[in-house]
């Protein structure tokens, strides 16, 4: 066995779970069908299909004739296992069928042990338009006090009608997916808390260069490290811009930074990235005693020039730091608290002409998605429910961490959706996608 210089891997498995047989590598299902993808990478020859509804002896079949499959005719709300033999078996990969709100880019049952060696859900949604037209669209997989390692990239060449398996990357949490003078970037962790790493594509996210380590970080779930979400990435005044927190939830204690480089510099040399430091929390700054700090935060443009880190902060209340552009070294400094209705979970600022878009979930919960408008990033207008389940379990059903851009005045927004059995809301079973009229 050799040692390997890169970072994507089709697909990445443990050393001790190697295998030389099928694997299923995507799954898509529907009201009564499911889709999916695989390949085998070692045997060419006949592969046959078998699914079977969990709980019964029953097991059906068929040939497969490409790497794509779709089961047909299957009963609604019914959980399913499906494996591939070919010389050898694929892992027996389990889904449920039934009615989810968007286009499916990927599902993982929360019973599914493929992916255990990272995490057990679906997490940080990130999606990009490619110049060509594609869609590159990305997640990564999550369980509390897990390794959460591993993320892997999906595309769609027809504007997000279909989507495709392209490639896994390892390490990589919390990844952002952007494009940059003719290559595709990851900037993202390797793990929860760990190293803050960025790596590059020069063929449309397909291999991926050995990752840079830009900091290191404590890499443990128990200790603070370096905390983010597909945080935006914005060019402006010459440089690249995005916000990186320091800090972790076991020691309920937070620091935010505004990351920022050269945009003509090489992004895979470390120290061509400018941090500001990191601002601690102040529970003075609203009398927020019970607040461990505010987190995964946009940058934006205001209109005055400076450059704004608006943060997750609590309940209805996002919380505003400020830089000057010409000082990207400068501690940022504390702007203001603003009422901001979708403060209470991750969400994702759009800037358009001189309007401010705010995609996120709105109080009381998850199960609604909604679309907010601004001209000065103080006083946000509603515009629309994107999604409302307000009627469902909160318990169980969520729409969230969008990532979003706004095009011809159509919205792609990306999200962790939570639905049809979910385990709970937060740990999602479904990477969705959509497209609203704006």
């Amino acid at each position: 066995m050799r040692g390997y210089n890169n970072w994507s891997f089709k697909p990445y498995i443990p050393y001790d779970k190697k295998s030389t047989g099928p694997y299923i590598c995507r799954l898509e299902p529907g009201e009564d069908y499911i889709c999916g993808e695989w390949f085998d990478l070692r045997d060419h020859g006949e592969h046959i299909l078998h699914y079977f509804e969990s709980g019964k002896d029953e097991v059906k079949s068929f040939h497969l004739s490409n790497n794509c499959f779709t089961i047909k005719n299957l009963k609604p709300d019914t959980e399913y296992g499906i494996f591939i033999q070919g010389k050898d078996r694929s892992n027996i990969r389990l889904a449920r069928t039934g009615y989810v709100p968007g286009k499916v880019v990927s599902y993982l049952h929360y019973m599914d042990t493929q992916y255990d060696f990272s995490g057990h859900s679906l997490c940080s949604p990130s999606i990009l338009r490619l110049p060509n037209g594609s869609l590159l669209a990305s997640n990564d997989y999550y369980k509390a006090k897990s390794p959460q390692n591993l993320t892997s990239i999906f595309r769609s060449d027809n504007n997000g009608k279909s989507w495709y398996y392209v490639t896994d990357l390892y390490p990589c949490f919390w990844g952002k997916l952007f494009y940059h003078k003719d290559s595709v970037y990851m900037l993202a962790t390797a793990n929860e808390y760990g190293d803050l790493l960025i790596g590059k594509s020069d063929d449309e996210g397909r291999t991926w260069t050995t990752p840079t380590v830009i900091l290191r970080g404590s890499n443990s779930c128990f200790e603070s490290g370096f905390h983010k979400a597909p945080n935006n990435i914005v060019r402006a005044y010459g440089r690249l811009w995005t916000s990186i927190d320091y800090g972790s939830w076991v020691r309920k204690s937070f620091s935010n930074s505004i990351f920022s480089i050269d945009e003509n510099a090489d992004l895979l040399q470390a120290e061509n990235w400018c941090c500001t430091g990191f601002l601690k929390h102040d529970p003075h700054w609203e009398n927020a005693e019970d607040i461990p700090g505010a987190i995964e935060g946009n940058i934006v443009v205001a209109p005055d020039g400076s450059i704004v880190n608006m943060l997750r902060y609590c309940k209805n209340k996002a919380l505003m730091l400020i830089i000057d552009s010409d000082k990207p070294e400068e501690l940022p400094r504390f702007h203001r608290i603003i009422d901001f209705p979708l403060g209470h979970s991750k969400f994702e600022i759009i800037q358009k002409g001189s309007k401010y878009y705010a995609v996120g979930n709105r109080l009381p919960l998850r199960t609604i998605l909604s679309l907010y408008v601004s001209e000065d990033l103080y006083n946000w207008d509603y515009v629309m429910d994107l999604i409302n389940y307000e009627e469902l379990p909160p318990s169980k059903v969520g729409f969230q961490y969008p990532s979003a851009f706004i095009e011809n005045d159509i919205l792609y927004v990306l999200l962790r959706t939570g639905f049809n059995h979910a385990y709970n809301y937060h740990d999602a079973n479904y990477i969705t996608f959509h497209k609203y009229n704006v």
